[in-house]
């Protein structure tokens, strides 16, 4: 079966405190609850499109430990292809999640098997059909270059989420399609700070040169700006009463964007269904279990579709 997606990314086995608030430096403070889950951004953003309905290949490293075997059969029981993710060094990636009363939320990962995956490992089978071919930032810098330009030499969309920040080459920037960022991404690839819609904006318009297609940056309950054509444009939140936890929000919105791509959807239309899917990501702990199925939010693409069809008819009309 013809990939629509391959993941090339972090598996990484999240342990969730939720917590009043951050303890002082020094101090020892009492959590309320610990969760156990399988996560890590490759992985999440891996289940959240196949929960869309997808077809999609993981690509990545666990450690020969309970985590690693937990992680694989994660993905297998949401559809994801599970042959290219190897069992590679004793120890998997770790998330240690602290989870404020807010719903906000900073983390702390353990590299582990992450970086123990090698250029032999991206074969020539996975771009067959040039499927979409989605990379963050939680694997060895030099592997996601080489990924990319072969992916690229293959005539593959390209998305690029560059999370955690850190410097992207500029050739390899030329060969992406779609890079997803948030804030602090934002400012550290502009070198300016990224603090507002305005801010945003520019930042937006800036980073289109550096890339061979769109950007956008995720700004929280700011919305998001899309970057294209030259020009940039903000896209208000969705409205979200019951915030729970934040974990994954940014990829589970990667997600809806993803479906987008593969089935010719203009961002126009992707941005605000992915911002519909990261909310209902939000009002449920973790990451994985919390993504939405495609009949949850089909409805988000079709209101977007809809306004689509009116405002195109009422331009019609006007013109004539």
């Amino acid at each position: 079966m013809k990939n629509d997606v391959v993941v090339i990314g972090s598996l990484n086995y999240d342990i969730l405190i939720q917590q009043d608030r951050l303890p002082e430096l020094g101090e020892t403070f009492t959590g309320n609850e610990l969760l156990m889950m399988p996560g890590g951004k490759g992985a999440n953003q891996a289940v959240q499109c196949a929960k869309l309905g997808l077809n999609v290949a993981m690509v990545g490293c666990v450690g020969e430990d309970l985590y690693g075997a937990e992680l694989i059969k994660s993905l297998a029981e949401n559809q994801v292809g599970v042959e290219h993710i190897i069992p590679r060094g004793k120890s998997s990636g770790i998330g240690v999640v602290q989870i404020l009363e807010s719903g906000d939320y900073c983390s702390t990962i353990i590299k582990g098997a992450n970086y123990r995956i090698v250029a032999d490992d991206i074969t020539d089978d996975l771009f067959e059909g040039a499927p979409l071919v989605i990379f963050q930032s939680e694997i060895p810098s030099p592997i996601v270059e080489f990924a990319i330009s072969k992916a690229h030499r293959h005539g593959c969309p390209i998305l690029v989420n560059n999370a955690p920040a850190r410097t992207i080459p500029a050739d390899a920037l030329k060969q992406i399609d779609c890079l997803v960022i948030n804030e602090t991404e934002a400012t550290f690839m502009n070198a300016q700070p990224v603090t507002c819609v305005e801010e945003a904006l520019k930042c937006a318009t800036a980073l289109q040169d550096q890339v061979a297609g769109k950007v956008i940056i995720t700004l929280g309950e700011k919305g998001a700006v899309l970057g294209a054509n030259g020009t940039a444009t903000h896209y208000p939140a969705v409205f979200c009463p019951d915030v729970v936890d934040t974990t994954g929000a940014g990829d589970s919105f990667i997600g809806g964007i993803a479906y987008c791509i593969v089935n010719d959807i203009p961002l126009t239309q992707a941005i605000p269904f992915a911002a519909e899917i990261s909310s209902c990501s939000i009002q449920k702990y973790g990451g994985q279990s919390s993504f939405p199925m495609l009949p949850d939010v089909a409805h988000a693409l079709e209101i977007n579709q809809m306004r689509v069809r009116e405002q195109h008819y009422d331009t019609s009309t006007h013109q004539s």
